[in-house]
């Protein structure tokens, strides 16, 4: 998941947030630099610990997509497989820098949970007649689109940050981060309606509170390596545990094949409007947070993260991010983006070197190849799972809170802030109730994080700064 700080980069790379880094940087020395060579051991060893800090959650966002949607199995797996050889050519893309597209830096790529709610309730807005392949095929051709456009705005990416600013990235964080934790409770709450037995409920909640607790300990330990695999671990743990007292069917996994190949437009390809614009200002906020990731990365890396060298590696970045979402959306999984993970990696590590990328490229290919890597995951309980993915979302929303107070948005961005989550849960509650509107506008204005986000940036052009006091207020 992305980093509190991250979307404040935009409004000219916060210094508070770049000190932090740097004094990070003293205190853990460089071994390898962005394009140093080490030898193939240690690009190997390296390479694991990137790939493990990634892995669960590469599959956990389509897992979840796929587990809302009730998709079967074969497709379940399809989308994990996918989204493993996407990941790769992503990594691939994105720290080559080949013409306008990448950053050059190490910079892992993967299924962005930033999408998981806006995706799944775009699912559910279409028209229940459409069969779910189709649904599908509107949900990619949708984000296709939705690539092309931040590609065009990649291009623009000085002149739009007036917009994108820390007001309100953090609103439309919040308003995910309230989104994802709301629909993770009603999944939480289904699937306990749904057990057999009075005992099943109880280890349905036992695995739930197990991993979140696990997962929050271990992300507030003080050791570094304890932190960065707190996700990962929880969720071992929680499989563990699930597989000794009897939740894990493995019966499934025989009917996958030993091998398979991700096909191009698997689920074809469609398109939606309402869909279009309930995804793109998700693509935004994404994108923002993206360029607090690869300031992050730079800075460890020790190259520059100011002035144009900067911008042009940032701008290559988001490009690349755009041709990585279009590429997954080709190949029938979710958009791509940057993990924040690899710069923990980075800092502990001491190995910047983007060949460590190559290695980290090359594992998910080969494990995309390989269903069953895929289907070991999909067989997690659904309460795992959930356990997980409940305290990360709660980040999310905290996270939103983060970039607020980190960006000093002062007393005007505070109100904005409040008025767009507001109106967005507000507006949201009274669109069912509006008849009269076209099914396209009322699916956008059901979705409380477009429209707040929307409502957002519209408040940020036209409320006049000269409306109140210039002082930070502390949120």
């Amino acid at each position: 998941m992305k980093q509190s700080n991250q979307a404040m980069i935009i409004a000219e790379a916060d210094q508070t947030a770049e000190s932090q880094v740097n004094a990070s940087n003293e205190n853990s020395p460089l071994l390898f630099g962005l394009e140093d060579r080490p030898n193939l051991p240690t690009s190997i060893l390296a390479g694991i610990q990137h790939l493990l800090a990634v892995l669960g959650g590469i599959l956990t966002a389509p897992l979840i997509v796929s587990l809302g949607m009730n998709l079967p199995l074969v497709e379940t797996n399809y989308l994990l497989t996918s989204a493993l050889l996407v990941s790769g050519i992503a990594t691939c893309i994105q720290i080559s820098r080949v013409g306008v597209f990448g950053s050059g830096l190490l910079a892992i790529q993967g299924t962005s949970f930033t999408f998981i709610g806006p995706i799944l309730f775009a699912y559910y807005q279409l028209p229940e007649s459409m069969a779910p392949d189709d649904k599908l095929a509107t949900i990619f051709g949708s984000c296709v689109a939705a690539s092309v456009v931040m590609m065009m705005l990649g291009f623009q990416l000085n002149r739009i940050k007036k917009v994108l600013t820390p007001t309100v990235t953090g609103a439309t964080v919040i308003l995910l981060g309230m989104s994802l934790v709301w629909s993770t409770l009603k999944n939480i709450y289904g699937s306990l309606s749904a057990a057999v037995s009075q005992t099943d409920i109880w280890i349905q909640i036992f695995l739930v509170v197990l991993v979140f607790g696990v997962t929050l300990v271990m992300s507030v330990w003080r050791n570094p390596w304890v932190k960065l695999s707190s996700i990962m671990a929880g969720l071992i743990l929680g499989y563990i545990t699930a597989l000794i007292l009897g939740q894990v069917d493995f019966s499934a996994l025989s009917t996958l094949k030993n091998t398979a190949l991700p096909v191009p437009f698997r689920f074809g390809i469609d398109f939606d409007l309402g869909v279009f614009f309930v995804l793109l200002p998700v693509f935004i906020v994404s994108a923002t947070e993206s360029i607090g990731d690869l300031t992050a990365t730079s800075a460890l890396s020790r190259v520059d993260t100011v002035g144009d060298s900067y911008w042009k590696r940032i701008r290559g970045g988001i490009m690349g991010d755009s041709l990585n979402s279009l590429i997954a959306g080709f190949f029938g999984t979710f958009p791509n983006t940057t993990f924040s993970q690899n710069n923990g990696v980075i800092r502990l590590t001491g190995i910047a070197s983007r060949r460590i990328g190559y290695v980290v490229a090359f594992l998910l290919i080969i494990l995309g190849f390989f269903p069953v890597i895929g289907g070991l995951f999909q067989v997690v309980p659904g309460a795992v799972i959930y356990g997980s993915t409940l305290l990360m979302f709660m980040l999310v929303g905290l996270a939103g809170f983060a970039i607020l107070k980190g960006g000093k948005v002062g007393r005007r961005g505070q109100g904005i802030a409040a008025v767009s989550i507001l109106g967005g849960w507000g507006i949201s509650f009274l669109v069912p109730h509006m008849s009269y509107l076209p099914g396209q506008v009322s699916m956008i204005l059901q979705f409380p994080v477009s429209t707040g986000a929307f409502l957002a940036m519209f408040l940020e052009l036209v409320v006049q700064k000269s409306l109140f006091k210039h002082r930070a207020v502390n949120i």
